[in-house]
C-alpha cells in the first residue's frame, strides 16, 4: 500500500515539476534511451500487429537488451563480443571481444560505444568500424551499464565505487564510495541529471552524488538491495527495490514521498510518464502507480514472467517481452493488450523503440526488428 505525507503539498511540487520533465529520445543510444533511464522513446508506434523487418544472430548468450543510433545497433553478449549491426539489415558490421563476459547495456555517446565487462575492463570503441579509442581497468567487475552525461562516463563496480571518467580519453576525473557490506558493491546501473548521478547499491542504500566534484548530495536507505536503475522526472527519482516496493523520493534531498508495494520484485526501472508510473514485477504483472502519491491505480496480467522495464513510445503504447519468448503490446491508456508477437525465446533485456520500430533481443542471442 501507498503512504503519503503531506499530499496536497506533494500534488503542488508534482504539478510545477511537470514542466522541467526531460524530453525522450528517438534513438535508443543507452539503457532507458536517455541519462535520466526513461525508458521513453520520441516516436509513436501503431497499434496493428507488427511484422518481423529482420532477424539476425549474435550466436552467444545475452542478458542485455539493444541500444540504437547512427544507423546501428549494439549488441553486448555474455560471450565477451560486442556486435555492431546495420540498423536496415541486420548484417553484422563489425564485432569487439572483451575481457570478461558482458552483461549490461553499452553506451553510444558523440560517434564512440562504450562498453563495461565482468572482468572491470571499459573499452570505448569507434562507433563506425569498431577500433579501440582507450580502455581502463576498474577496480572489481561491472555488471550494470554505463551512463553518457555531457562527455563524462559514469559507471558503477562492485568494488563499490562510482567513477565519473572523460568519455574522450578514459581518464578518470573522480571516484565516489558507496560503503557496502563485504560481499556487495554497486550491481545497479547509474542515472543522470544536470546537477547528480544517481546510483542504488546492493545493501539498499541509493546514493546522489554531485557530478562536479564526487562529492555526496545526500543518501537514503531503502528497503531492501537495489538492482535496478532509478528513473529521473520532475524533480523525483523513482526506484525498485528487492523489498517489492517502488519509491518515489525528491531528487534535491532524497527525501522519501511515497512507496508502493507490488505482488513482487520490480523489475528493471520504473517509467514515469505524465501523472502515471508504470513498472512490470517479476511474476509478470504491470502496474499504473498515481505518480503523485503512488496508489496502484490499475494492473494487469502479462501471462509470463518479466524481467525489464517496459518500453513507451510517444502515443502511450507500451512493449514488453516476456521470459517465456513474447513480444507484447500494450495500448496504455485503454489498459489493454493490443497484440502478441513470438519471439522465438525469452528476453532478459528490454526492447529499444528506434526509428519507429521495436528491437528486442533474445537470451539466445536472436536479434529482431518490429514494424
Amino acid at each position: 500500500m501507498a503512504s503519503v505525507s503531506d499530499g496536497c503539498r506533494l500534488a503542488l511540487a508534482f504539478a510545477l515539476a511537470a514542466w522541467q520533465l526531460p524530453v525522450p529520445a528517438a534513438d535508443w543510444p543507452m539503457l532507458g534511451g536517455g541519462p535520466e533511464r526513461l525508458h521513453q522513446s520520441s516516436d509513436a508506434l501503431s497499434a496493428r500487429a507488427p511484422a518481423r523487418q529482420w532477424e539476425s544472430s549474435t550466436g552467444g548468450k545475452v542478458h542485455a537488451g539493444p541500444v540504437a543510433g547512427d544507423g546501428m545497433v549494439f549488441i553486448a553478449g555474455n560471450d565477451r563480443r560486442l556486435s555492431a549491426l546495420d540498423a536496415k539489415k541486420g548484417g553484422v558490421l563489425w564485432r569487439f571481444e572483451a575481457g570478461g563476459p558482458i552483461s549490461a547495456e553499452p553506451v553510444l555517446a558523440d560517434g564512440l560505444v562504450i562498453v563495461a565487462a565482468k572482468d572491470g575492463g571499459v573499452t570505448a570503441l569507434a562507433a563506425f568500424d569498431g577500433k579501440r579509442r582507450w580502455q581502463v581497468k576498474l577496480g572489481g567487475g561491472v555488471v550494470a551499464s554505463p551512463v553518457v552525461r555531457d562527455g563524462r562516463v559514469y559507471v558503477g563496480s562492485v568494488d563499490q565505487f562510482l567513477y565519473a571518467l572523460d568519455a574522450r580519453t578514459g581518464k578518470e576525473i573522480w571516484r565516489y564510495r558507496a560503503k557496502d557490506y563485504k560481499y556487495g558493491g554497486i550491481y545497479a546501473a547509474p542515472a543522470a541529471d544536470a546537477a547528480r548521478v544517481y546510483v542504488g547499491a546492493k545493501n539498499g542504500w541509493l546514493h546522489a552524488v554531485l557530478r562536479a566534484d564526487g562529492k555526496p548530495a545526500w543518501q537514503t536507505e531503502l528497503g531492501s538491495a537495489l538492482y535496478g536503475a532509478p528513473a529521473l522526472a520532475g524533480g523525483r527519482v523513482y526506484q525498485g527495490s528487492y523489498d517489492r516496493n517502488v519509491y518515489a523520493l525528491e531528487a534535491e534531498s532524497g527525501k522519501i514521498l511515497w512507496r508502493a508495494e507490488l505482488d513482487d520484485w520490480p523489475q528493471g526501472t520504473p517509467v514515469p510518464v505524465g501523472d502515471m508510473v508504470y513498472v512490470c514485477s517479476r511474476s509478470g504483472v504491470l502496474y499504473a502507480l498515481s505518480a503523485a502519491d503512488g496508489r496502484i491505480m490499475w494492473q494487469m496480467s502479462l501471462d509470463g514472467e518479466v524481467r525489464h522495464s517496459p518500453s513507451v513510445a510517444r502515443n502511450h503504447f507500451g512493449v514488453v517481452a516476456t521470459l517465456d519468448g513474447r513480444l507484447v503490446g500494450i495500448n496504455l491508456e485503454r489498459r489493454r493488450i493490443v497484440w502478441e508477437q513470438k519471439l522465438g525465446g525469452g528476453a532478459y533485456g528490454g526492447p529499444a523503440i528506434s526509428d519507429g520500430g521495436v528491437l528486442v533481443v533474445t537470451q539466445e542471442g536472436v536479434v529482431s526488428v518490429w514494424r
